[in-house]
């Protein structure tokens, strides 16, 4: 626990305040006509800590409009669990500066320096009662929640499963949707289930309404096929198979024909051209044959040597053998040609025509193509059918857990609500609000007193609501710090703090009159 304690301020041209000191003491009591500087004085320990007014606004500024001066300077000397400080700050030339005990340091140094003492709202929370209700309602609910710790998982689960309010939570037994949740919060939080499931729900939401568009789809696509009973796939595979030989042996036979007909031709053709190559040789080896050897020389009549007779008839003879053997061989090749010619017979074409062969088999074919089709849309619709059925379970699942965690939710609000509402004697706290369009309780604040809202209560009754919640807050925080109440006048009960205690009052035509009180030892 922390203890801050007001030893004196001092102020110098502060608003109305030329220069003045207060001593404080247990109980300081500020009073005296309307414009007198009561206020400031309370607000003053606000701007040397943070530079603001009592409600935490940041464009405060305390200089004087009515007289002339030079600064403007506070200086605050506070205790903190026994040992003083002294924190100033002054307005120079409209610049601000910064002092922690005299010595001048630089504005993060002087900030970093009051954080470490305590936090900004919750020091002005229980300094000022009635800054809390100027916050809006989600930082009320976030400082009043900072210090308290919600509900455990397991008592939430307990209590969402209880059936009587005198069963003990021992005898508990956990109903399904607390079961559920018991075992997927060993592995995630609750908000964390929440945006799971949430995306999950609608993920297959989305893809169970795709399952069903397959679903109507492929059922249509089925119906087209009629009432025909499932074919016989073996049958007509045994049937093709049986189609495709003949049809392969047609083509075989027209091959044959087809390869005898081009050797045929082909021999004819190399046999008529070795004819014609024989023909030409046989002419000319008559000529070689049918040489007339001369008995004269050509060229002086004189007759022929026996000698050059002789030269003249072996070259006849070798010419005559030469134009032989040329055309031998030729005809001997083409002997050999005739011959494998003339046991070469033609072959003729198939006496049968494919066309129905080839006909029944593209029917057969378009039937089993059918068939297959047929089985491949019953198969993909089975499945379909199974995804449809899988992804509304998951959907369902996701419902359910959703479900699960509103419940939770809710009785984590009521128990939280409750663990709050102990904390004060009179008044009365909401953290939930019901959403009905959603079936779901979201983060909620408001105060009241005796049924009305904190804005409706007067201004005596603003001052009990902020005593109460200054109270709680001060058993949650652990920190002790003066309290200052403005216009006291307007307020008639009890007045219980910590320590400190300030208070303002406005009394008619009387100057500023600031008295002490020191209480007990």
């Amino acid at each position: 626990m922390r203890r801050i304690r007001f030893k004196q301020l001092g102020l110098r041209n502060y608003k109305v305040h030329r220069s003045l000191t207060v001593n404080y003491g247990d109980i300081t009591r500020l009073s005296g006509k309307n414009g007198e500087g009561k206020s400031s004085i309370g607000e003053a320990p606000a701007w040397v800590f943070f530079g603001t007014d009592l409600f935490g606004g940041s464009k405060y500024n305390p200089t004087p409009t009515n007289y002339e001066f030079d600064a403007v300077h506070a200086s605050l000397l506070i205790s903190v669990d026994g040992t003083d400080y002294l924190l100033t700050r002054e307005i120079v030339n409209g610049s601000n500066k910064y002092y922690l005990n005299e010595v001048p340091v630089k504005e993060g140094e002087y900030s970093g320096f009051v954080q470490s003492l305590f936090d900004k709202e919750t020091f002005l929370s229980l300094y000022y009662p009635l800054y809390f209700f100027s916050l809006h309602k989600d930082k009320q609910r976030d400082l009043l929640l900072r210090y308290l710790l919600p509900p455990a998982n397991s008592e939430v689960l307990a209590e969402m499963s209880r059936t009587s309010p005198d069963q003990k939570q021992k005898e508990i037994a956990l109903t399904p949707q607390a079961a559920r949740l018991a075992e997927a919060l060993k592995k995630h939080s609750i908000d964390q289930l929440a945006s799971l499931h949430t995306d999950l729900k609608n993920k297959n939401d989305k893809l169970h309404i795709q399952a069903q568009g397959s679903v109507k789809t492929l059922t249509g696509q089925l119906q087209e096929f009629g009432e025909t009973g499932p074919l016989d796939q073996e049958a007509i595979s045994s049937e093709l198979a049986s189609l495709k030989d003949r049809i392969k042996a047609f083509e075989t036979d027209r091959k044959k024909v087809a390869d005898r007909n081009n050797e045929i031709r082909t021999l004819q053709l190399k046999i008529d051209a070795l004819t014609r190559q024989i023909d030409a040789g046989k002419k000319d080896y008559d000529a070689a044959v049918a040489q007339v050897i001369d008995q004269e020389c050509q060229t002086c009549g004189q007759p022929l040597t026996e000698e050059a007779k002789g030269k003249a008839e072996q070259a006849k003879k070798d010419a005559v053998k030469y134009q032989a053997e040329k055309v031998n061989p030729l005809i001997r090749e083409r002997k050999a040609l005739r011959e494998q010619l003339a046991g070469l017979k033609p072959l003729t074409e198939p006496g049968y025509s494919v066309s129905d062969l080839v006909v029944r088999s593209n029917e057969l074919n378009a039937l089993l193509q059918s068939e297959q089709s047929r089985i491949k849309i019953m198969r993909d619709l089975e499945e379909a059918k199974k995804n449809e059925a899988a992804y509304l379970q998951a959907k369902n699942d996701s419902i359910f857990i959703l479900d699960a965690i509103k419940a939770f939710k809710a009785k984590e609000a009521e128990l939280q609500t409750k663990k709050v509402q102990d904390l004060f004697t009179t008044l009365s706290v909401r953290l939930f609000k019901y959403v009905k369009s959603s079936c779901e309780y979201i983060s909620d604040f408001m105060i009241q007193m005796d049924g009305k809202d904190y804005v409706a209560l007067s201004a005596g009754e603003k001052i009990a609501a902020g005593l109460e919640l200054t109270e709680v807050l001060f058993k949650q925080s652990e920190l002790i710090v003066p309290c200052f109440i403005d216009g006291i006048e307007s307020y008639t009960g009890k007045i219980v703090v910590y320590d400190q205690l300030i208070t303002g009052r406005a009394i008619p035509d009387q100057e500023l009159k600031i008295e002490t009180e020191k209480v007990g030892n």
